[in-house]
């Protein structure tokens, strides 16, 4: 199910997030921590479901990623 959000991420950095994630780049980070902190998301105000995002690790990070950003 897909939100109407108003929080977009480019395509192409989102993709390279996840180049970076994958070779290890955030080290001792659970996903969505890493998530957030690379994209520098306390910048946002309405933090409520950030910080949601902030806790998550895996799958439970990923979905919550890709229903809380449009990638563009």
């Amino acid at each position: 199910m897909e939100t109407d959000s108003s929080l977009q991420i480019e395509r192409a950095a989102y993709e390279e997030f996840v180049r970076l994630w994958r070779q290890g780049h955030f080290e001792h980070q659970r996903l969505g921590q890493a998530f957030y902190n690379h994209f520098n998301l306390h910048k946002i105000a309405g933090q409520a479901a950030l910080r949601d995002l902030y806790e998550a690790g895996g799958e439970k990070a990923s979905g919550l990623i890709l229903r809380l950003f449009r990638l563009h």
